[in-house]
């Protein structure tokens, strides 16, 4: 797909954000969809068009003024984007959103594979709750099957009180639980996949999460390079059985030499932020790349990094600083709300 095109994505935040400037750079138009007046990427995008995702007459006519059409995040339903499949090529593939959005399906896919993940249930009532707790005798991870991001939908159960304080007489969505693993340290690994089959991974990074929020990601990882070497060879599994074009991100726990995919993410990652910086082309400027089928550029790392996210009120003190050091570079989401857990930005060191 040649430049002056139009790209179309949907949601507004701060990936769509990001994509949509790393679009522009190479020469694309972009369109963002989204329900939000006030998102990051209307500050950025050619066109917006304000409308709920469920809304899939806005939905059409929006995919048929763009020539392809890709998402910042997972929690679309499927449905409506299977209609718009028909209008314009959507990239990643919807087989993929529905493999990522529900936590069940997710898991029984990267099995299938041979992929390693945490040992989990399915859970359709409350009891069942209570019933597997008392049979493994150890703490296990209540998530909802669908729509949980940043630790949202998520509750550790080390009693049985917890399990009444927090599930009974309430309603339960369709969830699975987890054997809680106690991870030594957290991995991910940001890969590209193009049309023809091409693949790139930036350098695995090493992740730590607060409350099910990312924190920090550093380059290099302290993980060694056997294993390192192994979470590209499970992504690129993955990637590949998929048949999937665009960036995804795979996120790993490692636990005494053993990796275990803790979740795929079929879109650009918040882990790989500090690929703008770090690296001569980021995860967002590979992203357009693959979905538009422009040629990939080998990827060479420029620079070690550490990246922060920074979440509701630390994002005052970085707006109130006037000149940040040459290795630093900090970026600004520009919401108006500040919030609390909400990702507002982030800056990235060199090092």
């Amino acid at each position: 797909m040649s430049p002056n095109k139009t790209i179309g994505i949907l949601g507004g935040g701060q990936l769509a954000k990001m994509l949509a400037t790393a679009a522009a750079d190479l020469g694309f138009n972009v369109n963002i969809y989204c329900p939000d007046t006030d998102c990051p990427a209307a500050q950025v995008a050619n066109k917006i068009v304000f409308g709920n995702y469920d809304d899939n007459e806005n939905l059409v006519a929006f995919a048929k003024n763009v020539d392809v059409l890709t998402y910042e995040f997972e929690n679309i339903d499927t449905k409506a984007l299977e209609e718009l499949d028909l209008f314009v090529n959507m990239r990643p593939s919807v087989k993929a959103l529905k493999i990522s959005q529900d936590r069940l399906t997710e898991k029984s896919y990267l099995n299938s594979l041979g992929i390693k993940t945490a040992q989990f249930y399915r859970i359709d009532e409350v009891s069942e709750i209570e019933k597997l707790f008392t049979r493994l005798k150890k703490p296990i991870l209540i998530k909802t099957r669908r729509l949980g991001y940043d630790g949202k939908g998520q509750i550790l159960v080390k009693t049985l009180d917890d399990i009444n304080d927090h599930f009974l007489g309430k309603k339960l969505f369709p969830s699975i639980a987890e054997e809680v693993i106690s991870f030594d340290r957290e991995l991910s690994v940001i890969i590209v996949r193009d049309k023809k089959g091409n693949i790139k991974t930036f350098e695995p990074g090493e992740n730590v999460h607060k409350s099910g929020i990312l924190v920090t990601t550093t380059l290099p990882s302290s993980t060694s390079e056997v294993l390192k070497n192994d979470a590209v060879t499970i992504a690129r599994k993955i990637v590949a059985n998929l048949d999937y074009i665009g960036v995804m991100g795979v996120e790993f726990f490692l636990k005494e030499n053993e990796l275990y995919v803790n979740e795929i993410a079929p879109r650009v990652h918040n882990s790989g932020h500090l690929t703008i910086n770090a690296f001569n082309v980021s995860q967002f400027e590979n992203h357009v790349r693959a979905v538009c089928g422009l040629e990939q550029i080998p990827l060479k790392k420029i620079s070690n990094a550490k990246m922060m996210n920074l979440l509701g009120n630390q994002i005052t003190h970085y707006r109130n600083i006037q000149k940040f050091n040459e290795n630093e570079f900090f970026f600004d989401y520009l919401k108006k709300d500040i919030k609390e857990k909400r990702k507002m930005g982030h800056i990235t060191t060199l090092v």
